[in-house]
Formats: C-alpha cells, structure tokens, sequence
C-alpha cells in the first residue's frame, strides 16, 4: 500500500512538471534589465547599462505558458542604485512579485574640463573639452556641447576631468528679465499667431517662465525654446 502511495506521489510530481517551467536567475536578471533599459532609453538620450544584481532564487518554477514581467515601482525614474518591484505573468495571469536589485549607469557626452578652473575663468573650448562620462550621480546637472555656444564662466574651482556642474557655472541666459521676447502660441502643435512681449525673469533653455502681452498686458507662462523665444500652449 505504501509502495502504490510513493508511485502515485511520483506520477502527480511528474505531470505537475510536464506542465510547468523552469527559469534561471539569469534569464530573469537579463530579461528585467532589458524592459528597464528600454524604458530609460524613451527618458533621457543616453547610452544606459542596467544591471540585475540579484534574484532570492537559482531558479524560477512557473507555469508552463508566455512569461511577461511588468515594473511596477521604481520605472519612471532612473536611480543608480534602486530596489524594482516586478510582477511576473504567465499568459497575461498573475503569478508572483519580486523585488529586485538594480544597478544603472548612464554614460553621456558631457562638458568635462582640461585642467584645473580657477573660480570666475571663462568655461570655452580651451578650457573644457567633450567626453563620454559616467553622469549617473549627476545626471541633471551636466552641460553638453550645446552649452558652448554661451558664454560661461566658472563659479567654484573645477579638478581636471571633472565634469562641469551647471550648478556652479555662471551662464547668460537664453531670456533676460525685462527684455523683450518673441511669445509664440502653439495649438496642437501649430503655431496659430506670435506676438512681442516682456519676460518677467531670466530662463535657460527648456524652462518656463512668465511673459507679459506688451499691448493687452495679459501674463502667460512658457517654455523658452531658444534666445529671446517663448512658446506658450493654449
């Protein structure tokens, strides 16, 4: 009788096998990293390495069917170092979560300088130079090539080959408080009508800030998308 208990164990262990699927922690770490470094690449215009660090298993025992994996927590923002929490499906089923280590490096083509910069030294081609750089820990910081075509000049002592921190750089700005600026009304993309107007305050490139109709004195906010230019939506 035991003997026919064991050889019936042994049969329902084998037909649960037959319908499942065995993953390594590999193909898993490989997998997730690849979603993840797909996602990153949509954010920033870089090249990314995304790394799986670890998995709390050898190997993964699912059902046997398509496994899908879906980033839950953690990708919309890009963190050197982070814990993802990732849900497993198979065939569109869910089956499990996991929290998985990540490690993230983004290499960009940064302003990085020749040698030591003295505090208030313009920052130009002599002085700073054009490198692919790790900016994972600084990746909202950091000035590209573009940033060459204004004059900067350095507000803190930079070590050479150190990246140039936008922080501590003193820069012109591409919209000069009280100056006039061109305002540009965009509806579903198409300019419908520009106008002369006055910034209300000083913007880079890419920010927003508040223009003022010279004729109607109406404020609007805008993004500022080239020297003494603003685009306003509406």
């Amino acid at each position: 009788m035991k003997k026919l208990i064991a050889t019936s164990l042994i049969l329902i262990a084998g037909a649960l096998s037959a319908n499942a699927q065995m993953l390594t922690s590999a193909n898993v770490k490989s997998s997730v990293a690849e979603i993840l470094k797909n996602g990153y690449q949509k954010m920033i215009d870089a090249d990314i390495e995304v790394k799986v660090s670890a998995t709390p298993f050898a190997q993964l025992q699912l059902p046997d069917g398509k496994v899908t994996y879906k980033i839950t927590s953690g990708a919309d923002k890009i963190i050197p170092r982070d814990i993802k929490r990732v849900d497993v499906y198979v065939d569109n089923a869910f089956i499990k979560s996991l929290n998985l280590p990540v490690q993230t490096i983004v290499y960009k083509e940064v302003l990085v300088a020749n040698d030591y910069i003295n505090r208030e030294q313009a920052l130009n081609k002599e002085t700073v130079s054009v490198k692919k750089m790790d900016v994972s820990m600084k990746m909202d910081y950091v000035l590209t090539e573009r940033a060459l075509t204004k004059e900067m000049s350095a507000k803190k002592g930079f070590q050479k080959g150190e990246i140039i921190d936008k922080r501590f750089v003193k820069m012109r700005p591409d919209v000069v408080r009280n100056n006039e600026v061109r305002i540009f009304f965009v509806s579903n993309g198409a300019v419908m009508v520009s106008i002369d107007g006055t910034a209300m305050s000083d913007g880079m490139l890419g920010d927003y800030i508040d223009v003022e109709n010279k004729n109607y004195k109406k404020t609007y906010n805008g993004k500022v998308i080239g020297e003494n230019k603003v685009l306003v939506n509406i």
